[in-house]
């Protein structure tokens, strides 16, 4: 017997009717953008980043690669024309005013977030690849700013768990991760040249390829904040979501796919999540959340050997294929395992469609 789910969470008092959120990118780089996003099934929306002046891109400045999105569109209206959109928007779902502090000093990217805040902006958060920066920038905006501040922290910091408090300290309300990960590039082979027109020809990789490089990073900054988390960076079906939910992360950010996918992505995620937690028994997210912690750092086991299921099995020899010791084989249709060449590795159970093939006792 189904039950219903509560899908909605609470940040500082916001509270965003799914997890999802559409992070800043192309999709939400102006009011109309903005709201054709808003009709999805989303539960906030973050804007494009806001820079004081206009800028252009060189074309082609996105584009689709092995499974994921390189980006080097930097294209931005401006600040005054992005005060003009915001005044436009009559949103029902909280709007996050993305910074760029990148391109604007800490004390004057806390002013502008001031004035985004009297032009509606539910939160305001600022992007920086120099973390120091992120803190100097929240410490500023704390004084005059009374809606919550979130900060998208840069791939890979160092000493992540002494940032984290710092940022905590000087007043962050969530902290985002990850942006995406680079310089990147593609060759077209015909042509024989960069695929991306900009000078340099890099750009940022995003999308799927990076899932478990975030997963990991959400998973550390999880374990040593108190504030709520904000997982972005390679999600792309409805299990990314669970997965980062149960790293810890409270809301969970998307822009790499939607763009390769459509907006349609975030409607199936929402419809997906309705699903799982039904069939799951969970009824809101707090159940699952960060509930993978606690096993990252725990004892590490070296007797474990692959078991399969038959019951589960389907005989499609997938995990025969990836066995490089070759210890799986098929047998009337079913895979079984020689102990005697199992090494235990894992790769079996992760190929597996079926789920019928497990490393265990």
């Amino acid at each position: 017997m189904t039950h219903e789910v509560d899908l909605s969470v609470k940040v500082s008092g916001v509270i965003f009717e799914n997890p999802l959120i559409l992070s800043e990118g192309p999709l939400t780089g102006d009011a109309r953008l903005i709201e054709r996003a808003a009709s999805h099934k989303l539960g906030g929306i973050c804007t494009k980043s806001i820079r004081q002046d206009a800028a252009v891109s060189a074309n082609p400045y996105m584009i689709a690669a092995n499974g994921g999105l390189i980006n080097a569109d930097w294209t931005s209206i401006g600040f005054d024309a992005w005060l003009k959109e915001l005044d436009k928007l009559h949103l029902s779902k909280p709007l996050m005013t993305n910074v760029g502090t990148n391109y604007t000093p800490p004390q004057k990217a806390a002013e502008l977030a001031d004035v985004l805040e009297q032009h509606g902006a539910t939160f305001v958060s600022f992007s920086d690849y120099e973390p120091e920066n992120l803190v100097e920038t929240v410490r500023y905006a704390r004084k005059n700013v009374k809606v919550p501040i979130m900060v998208k922290l840069p791939p890979f910091v160092k000493n992540i768990g002494d940032l984290c408090r710092r940022l905590e300290d000087a007043g962050v309300s969530m902290i985002a991760a990850m942006d995406a990960v680079g310089p990147a590039m593609d060759i077209d082979p015909e042509t024989r040249r960069p695929v991306l027109g900009c000078n340099g020809a890099f750009g940022y990789l995003s999308a799927a390829p990076i899932f478990p490089l975030t997963l990991a990073y959400i998973a550390e900054i999880a374990a040593n904040v108190s504030v709520p988390v904000l997982g972005v960076g390679g999600v792309s079906k409805t299990e990314d979501v669970i997965k980062m939910i149960m790293a810890g992360a409270t809301c969970v950010g998307m822009v790499g796919t939607p763009v390769l996918k459509g907006l349609e992505v975030f409607d199936k995620i929402e419809s997906g999540l309705r699903t799982w937690m039904a069939e799951h028994n969970v009824r809101s997210f707090d159940e699952i959340r960060g509930c993978a912690l606690p096993y990252i750092h725990g004892a590490e086991r070296t007797d474990l050997r692959a078991r399969v299921d038959e019951s589960l099995c389907v005989g499609c020899g997938l995990c025969t294929k990836s066995c490089y010791c070759g210890a799986l084989s098929m047998a009337d249709g079913k895979a079984q395992v020689n102990y005697e060449y199992c090494s235990g590795c894992g790769v079996c159970q992760t190929v597996c469609p079926k789920r019928a093939v497990r490393v265990g006792k």
